[in-house]
């Protein structure tokens, strides 16, 4: 019989074995043939899995269990086969059953783990199978060889956890179960294999951050430090990578410092690549602690380190530099690393650009200044400067290579080498970096270069203003200063040599030097005066600001010497000017000082300081606003406005005016008494007319609280306001006009000002040519409100406002309270017949009826109303109905608006009084509605309008006073009102 048939028949034999001697064959032979790879397929599609499964299931033979499970361990040694496996019915459930069951024979359920862990070879099924506890039954195995016996089960055990452990999102599940202090004790027993796969499933469960740490405490640490002088050389690599993984954390860095620094140097020269490249980044992590230095190099770590930076191995290479970079960071490991001959590797990398760390390792070197020269003897200044040059290199080795020569230039003895080595040109080209380290270090190299005298020549000729600019970073006081007086030159000369000094990059040093000269006063004068001549211009005013001179400003304000403080102050002022700046400025302090230098004796210094708060007055953050009236400055402005000094009041006028534009500000400049000298200073014919205007503002924007109108009638500013609407001066006159339009919109004070003329001025305003469209959204309001008075309706109307006002309704960019407004003025307007012609005339039907389609009730009431007006003049009705009106109003009746329905009521009752329109409503069913409405009003348990209810009796009564519409009632009546028509009557 062939190996085929053979598996066949015992497959068939297999479905129903007849006693125990028969699941034996079946199972041995089974068993047996797996050992075939060639038959791994077959025996799969052939259902033999199922049969072995069912074996193991419900046979009670140990020995046929134990060669079922063999069998299935073998066959999922085939990894194309492990997915197909686990989709058979009842395989993973009786593997894990069987692993779990701790009274089940010892063999089968470790051939069970075996063939789980298999199967767990292959990612797609960890799922299914996690899902069936079976971490929990083969932590259960690994409990069993914890006291030593079954050592083989805890193996396969670990080899099926260590598959599981490559899904780091079952991580939590397996250390909640336990398992690592069972794997720790399983790698520390006598078993190699055991040990290995113990290893195995710890490094896979280190991949979690959180289970580092947890480790360690569980004594992980001395197995590893034994088991890394095995000679199986599997577990020494899983060992330097799961010291590797823990000494990654902070909190595991010391401990594995004090108890395994050894065993890491010792694996720094175990001949393995591998081996080698974690060791070197454990070490490399543990470096970064400064307190463990000292036990690296009394435990003779750095002689193998420096070797490794020579490996073949690039990853190694790079570990053992990232190492001496954390150890250079220690100003006393500079020499140490020097006498061990560590600047050849590193100089010899960093001219192959074979590692970013070297170029660090040897800048953290030269911070020591006697380790200079060695540097620079071992040949380190060209392979820096390539490195700089050459754009393609890696960002960071770029930027360590400036700072290496940033810290060699520190001695000035180097310097003509460093310029020879082509330094300047690589240090231009590296400056257009997008890294912001690698432009602050070569700005603090050209600094450096720019303390010789000799290098300035041709430093600039390269560069232009960026030599001078760096020379501003220079240290010694005596070569900034001068820097910093040609840059306050230049910044004086041109707007175009002021842009340059800043794209040139001339703030930073300004910035950076300001806060350290405020003891010597003529850097101080010099930076802050450059500064001042830099924030004129608007692409600058921002980069100002942010970048860290408003602290240092700020004091200089108050500064003793009147100069810088007025430079100060000027300065501050012409950043305000840009809206972004304000909040900012304000955020940062300003006002405090600010409020402290107003009250200066030195005239100019109150000018600049009352510029600023006047600025920052202006401010759209409301913080800004609020911190100049809590902190009392705007009293401060007030008083400007008293002031001799029209320079003076014209800031004050400026700020206040910017104060009132926000409305939570008013109350408190109203209670202040504002009013009273801002209409002094507008009265008074020898004020500047640009002070005047300012004042007119104030008072406009004053206007617009409804609190403070009170205060407008009692100072009598009503006339003053009509007298000035009609003055030469255009401004003047359009803010005086704008003035009386906000006090219009209150409704108590419409008979007051249509008394003093008021309704003229707006309406000039609204007409003029140049009124934009904002001022005219502003003017709307208090055209409506004037508009509810009989005597300004004709005024209105046969002005030119009629026009803007419908431009309102046919607008499509206009905003729901603006129609809501339009519709409202225009009803108001044709309450009176005399208008309805004009109106009509304008087009305003057309543009009403859009209104009346829009989908807001507000706007659907307002346009019902101005219809229902124009419908009252029977000399309109034809044109209403031409245009549909009647249906349009049926629609919005049949709505759910009770304002809406009321005024659709008024508006049919009006049209339902002319008889021409009685065919069309009688078809529109308005008839209907309105019956239905009187009905809705009987009925006690139904709420009803008692103005629509009237609108509706009259359209009832309309409709009926016609002979064409007497049977349609009768009807009407006979069906719907029979059992109420006394109640009706």
């Amino acid at each position: 019989m062939t190996v085929t048939n053979q598996l066949e028949s015992f497959v068939a034999r297999g479905r129903h074995p007849r006693n125990v001697k028969d699941q034996r064959e079946i199972s041995f032979g089974l068993a047996e043939l797996s050992t075939n790879e060639d038959l791994h397929e077959r025996l799969v599609n052939k259902g033999g899995i199922s049969t072995l499964a069912n074996l193991l299931g419900t046979c009670q033979d140990s020995e046929s269990q134990q060669f079922a499970a063999l069998a299935i361990a073998n066959t999922a040694s085939t990894n194309s086969l492990c997915k197909a496996i686990a989709k058979l019915n009842d395989v993973l459930e009786s593997l894990v059953a069987y692993v779990g069951n701790e009274a089940g024979d010892p063999i089968g359920r470790q051939y069970c783990a075996m063939a789980l862990g298999n199967l767990l070879a292959d990612p797609e099924n960890h799922e299914s199978i996690v899902e069936m506890s079976c971490i929990s039954a083969l932590i259960t195995m690994l409990q069993n060889c914890s006291d030593g016996r079954e050592l083989e089960a805890g193996t396969y055990a670990a080899f099926a956890i260590s598959n599981i452990a490559t899904d780091c999102s079952y991580h939590e599940r397996i250390v909640d179960e336990g398992a690592i202090e069972l794997l720790v004790a399983l790698a520390c027993c006598d078993d190699e294999e055991a040990r290995r796969h113990g290893m195995i499933s710890l490094r896979g469960l280190c991949g979690t951050k959180s289970n580092r740490q947890k480790m360690l405490q569980k004594g992980i640490l001395d197995p590893l430090i034994l088991l890394s002088r095995s000679y199986n050389k599997d577990i020494v690599k899983e060992v330097s990578i799961i010291l590797n993984c823990l000494s990654s954390e902070d909190e595991n860095k010391e401990e594995i410092s004090y108890r395994a620094m050894s065993t890491l140097i010792s694996l720094l020269m175990s001949g393995d690549d591998y081996v080698e490249r974690h060791s070197c980044c454990a070490i490399a992590n543990l470096l970064e602690i400064p307190d463990i230095h000292l036990r690296f190099i009394e435990e003779r770590g750095l002689p193998p380190l420096v070797s490794l930076c020579s490996s073949v191995d690039e990853g190694c290479r790079e570990e053992a530099m990232r190492a001496l970079a954390n150890l250079s960071f220690n100003l006393e490991m500079g020499e140490a690393m020097v006498k061990e001959n560590a600047l050849e590797p590193l100089v010899k990398a960093i001219d192959n650009d074979q590692c970013r760390f070297a170029a660090l390792t040897i800048a953290n070197i030269a911070t020591h200044s006697p380790m200079i020269i060695q540097i620079v003897q071992a040949g380190a200044i060209r392979p820096l400067v390539s490195s700089i040059a050459t754009s393609d290199n890696h960002v960071e080795s770029r930027r360590f290579a400036a700072l290496a020569l940033t810290n060699i230039t520190t001695c000035e003895a180097f310097h003509s080498i460093v310029i020879e080595a082509g330094a300047p040109e690589a240090l231009f080209v590296l400056s257009n970096s997008s890294d912001i380290e690698s432009k602050q270090n070569v700005a603090k190299t050209l600094a450096n270069l720019s303390c010789n005298v000799a290098n300035h020549e041709l430093i600039v000729d390269q560069g232009g203003f960026q030599p001078l600019i760096a020379l501003a970073n220079d240290p010694r006081q005596d070569i900034h200063r001068h820097a910093v007086a040609a840059m306050w030159g230049f910044s004086a000369a041109s707007s175009k040599l002021r842009r340059n000094i800043v794209d040139e990059g001339g703030l930073g040093p300004l910035c950076r030097l300001l806060p350290s000269s405020v003891k010597d006063h003529q850097l101080s004068h010099d930076i802050i005066a450059c500064l001042c001549n830099l924030s004129q211009e608007n692409e600058i005013k921002f980069e100002i600001t942010r970048s860290g001179a408003v602290s240092t400003l700020l004091s200089c304000m108050e500064s003793d010497n009147p100069t810088i403080a007025y430079y100060a102050c000027e300065c501050l002022a012409n950043l305000s000017e840009m809206v972004e700046n304000q909040g900012y400025l304000a955020r940062s302090g300003v006002i405090t000082p600010c409020a402290s230098v107003m009250r200066s004796r030195d005239n100019m210094i109150q000018r600049e300081s009352g510029r600023l708060s006047a600025n920052i007055s202006g401010s759209s953050d409301p913080l800004a606003a609020n911190i100049i009236v809590n902190d009392g400055v705007h009293l401060l402005l007030m008083s400007f406005l008293l002031s001799k000094d029209s320079a003076c009041q014209k800031i004050g006028s400026i700020g206040i005016g910017n104060l009132c534009t926000n409305d939570c500000h008013r109350e408190a400049l109203m209670k202040a008494g504002v009013l009273e000298p801002l209409i002094s200073l507008t009265r008074s014919e020898k004020t500047n007319i640009d002070i005047r205007r300012f004042s007119m503002l104030a008072i406009a924007n004053l206007a617009a609280s409804f609190a403070s109108h009170d205060s407008f009638v009692s100072q009598g500013t009503m006339p003053m306001l009509v007298s000035f609407s009609n003055s030469d001066d255009v401004y003047l006159k359009d803010y005086a006009a704008f003035a009386l339009a906000e006090l219009s919109q209150n409704a108590k004070m419409s008979e007051i000002l249509a008394d003093e003329g008021a309704l003229e001025p707006v309406l000039a305003l609204l007409n003029s040519k140049s009124c934009r469209k904002c001022v005219e959204r502003q003017l709307l309001p208090a055209v409506t409100t004037l508009s509810f008075l009989d005597r300004n309706k004709v005024k209105i109307c046969a002005s030119e406002s009629l026009r803007v006002i419908l431009g309102f309704i046919g607008h499509c960019n206009s905003t729901v309270d603006e129609l809501r407004l339009a519709c409202c003025t225009i009803a108001n307007l044709v309450e009176l017949e005399c208008n309805m012609e004009l109106a009509v005339s304008s087009g305003c039907i057309p543009l009403l009826i859009g209104a009346l389609e829009s989908n807001v009730e507000e706007v659907q009431s307002e346009s019902a109303r101005a219809l229902g007006n124009i419908a009252g003049n029977i000399d309109f009705c034809d044109l209403l109905l031409e245009h549909g009106v009647a249906q349009l109003l049926v629609t919005c009746y049949r709505g759910i608006s009770i304002e809406s329905r009321r005024m659709a009521a008024m508006a049919l009752s009006n049209l339902s009084s002319n008889m021409k329109a009685h065919p069309d409503l009688l078809e529109l069913d308005v008839l209907g509605l309105a019956t239905s409405e009187c009905l809705t009003a009987l009925d006690l348990k139904q709420s009803s309008d008692h103005e629509t209810l009237r609108f509706c009796i009259l359209i009832i009564a309309n409709l009926t006073g016609g002979n064409r519409s007497q049977p349609l009632t009768e009807n009407l009546f006979g069906k719907s009102m029979n059992t109420s028509q006394l109640a009706f009557h």
